[in-house]
């Protein structure tokens, strides 16, 4: 569902005079299934059969790499090491297992890794990456039959679908600050979605983007927004919620926005099916909105929007950020096409989380790599690479790398609905809004 590409250095720079508007409360991702994960920040919104042979595979296809340590050095252009940060005196080595896609995988591979081997030479990494999080459920059934069992599992830090799933499932350890300091740094709604059993360290949003030849100032509320789309008829479109994670934004949005706050924050912590009949009065708004979707017809996916957006056919639509900085880096949206965030509520995002496996004999040294991921300098380096979120206050990053988020709050990433209310959404909107 979620295309996501490589990016390079320069796609912060190229997006410029973002436009400040409000925010609202940030959370990360709510809890979600292992089936049905979509890690902002890399990880796809698809997950093949658990079982497949997507997983253990190396950055650059050498099947023997995901499974042998990463040696310190390789490839790295620098120490990786932060000021104020020193390596813990342990000699120790830990498995870590990613998913996500290729950006990703080429984070954690050919930058990452390598930098924390160069900070702290004494503890070795063995990296293993699961394409697509393709074997979620498969490696958690893995780690919980082995913890049930009194077995130590084969992996001792996890990351994006597989933390939240093993978060969820309270296979992972609680996180203080005694042990990762840098804690107090992140976000503690965060912190609070998996009770501090999983770090989020990334993230991503879904932002308003908007043709800035044809929209000179763009909606800051929500309410705004609406109000734009029906006196605009043809000027803006999302893609439908079952095809990507920028109409679902859209769409969860509005409704949400129709719904009493202590019913949302339900949704977004829980299954609770018996409450979706307070979707009624959003799913009409949006239904009421089909006449001024452009060509009444909703997009099949998140590329599909950002098309319509870089041929002039439409001038406002619902984006994710990294998606966005990504087509500006590779030309695809020219200088002209700029970010807003609306506010009351604002759209959602997510954030990516690690996590350490509970009972894990490594946990000191997956606690330290997890204290580096936090630095200033590896946080920028996310920004740079993938365009993420940062997973601390933005003021804290090095001034290059906070300059593309000039206007935007980037610790506003308020959560989805619980992953199966999610299911049914895409189901009840599909029914009730198109046509």
């Amino acid at each position: 569902m979620r295309n996501r590409r490589v990016l390079i250095p320069a796609a912060i720079g190229l997006a410029l005079a973002l436009t400040a508007c409000g925010s609202a409360t940030k959370v990360d991702n709510q809890p979600t299934s292992a089936a049905a994960t979509e890690s902002a920040g890399g990880a796809s919104d698809s997950a093949a059969a658990p079982g497949s042979d997507a997983a253990d595979t190396s950055a650059t296809g050498d099947e023997s790499a995901g499974s042998e340590s990463a040696g310190a050095g390789s490839g790295s252009t620098g120490t990786g090491a932060a000021a104020g940060w020193s390596c813990p005196d342990v000699t120790d080595s830990f498995a870590f297992t990613s998913g996500g896609d290729v950006n990703i995988q080429n984070l954690w591979q050919q930058d990452l890794i390598p930098k924390f081997q160069q900070a702290c030479p004494n503890i070795t990494i063995k990296f293993t990456f699961d394409t697509h999080d393709a074997n979620v459920n498969l490696n958690v059934s893995k780690v919980a039959a082995a913890i049930k069992s009194g077995q130590t599992p084969d992996v001792d830090v996890v990351d994006t679908g597989f933390a939240a799933a093993a978060a969820q499932a309270g296979l992972t350890e609680k996180l203080t600050a005694e042990k990762i300091p840098e804690l107090g740094s992140v976000n503690a709604d965060a912190l609070a979605a998996y009770q501090n059993a999983a770090v989020p360290y990334r993230g991503s949003s879904v932002l308003l983007a908007y043709d800035s030849t044809q929209v000179s100032s763009p909606p800051k509320t929500l309410a705004d927004l609406l109000t734009w789309i029906k006196a605009n008829p043809g000027k803006f479109t999302y893609n439908t919620p079952d095809s990507g994670g920028s109409g679902y934004s859209f769409a969860e949005t509005v409704v949400a926005s129709k719904m009493s706050a202590d019913v949302v924050k339900k949704m977004q912590a829980d299954y609770v099916p018996d409450s979706e009949g307070d979707w009624s009065a959003g799913l009409d708004e949006l239904k009421s909105l089909t006449p001024a979707i452009y060509q009444n017809v909703y997009p099949n996916g998140n590329q599909a929007v950002l098309d319509l957006l870089a041929k002039g056919e439409i001038a406002m639509a619902p984006v994710w950020s990294d998606q966005f900085l990504s087509a500006q880096s590779q030309g695809q949206l020219g200088d002209e096409f700029k970010v807003a965030q609306i506010s009351d509520p604002s759209f959602t995002g997510g954030a990516a989380y690690i996590a350490v496996i509970k009972g894990s004999k490594h946990a000191d040294a997956g606690n330290a790599f997890i204290s580096w991921l936090l630095q200033p300098a590896q946080q920028a380096e996310m920004v740079t690479k993938i365009s993420a979120f940062p997973a601390i206050p933005l003021t804290d990053l090095p001034a290059d790398a906070q300059a593309g988020f000039t206007g935007v709050d980037t610790q506003d990433l308020r959560p989805n609905f619980n992953s199966k209310l999610q299911a049914d959404f895409k189901q009840k909107w599909a029914a009730t809004v198109p046509g």
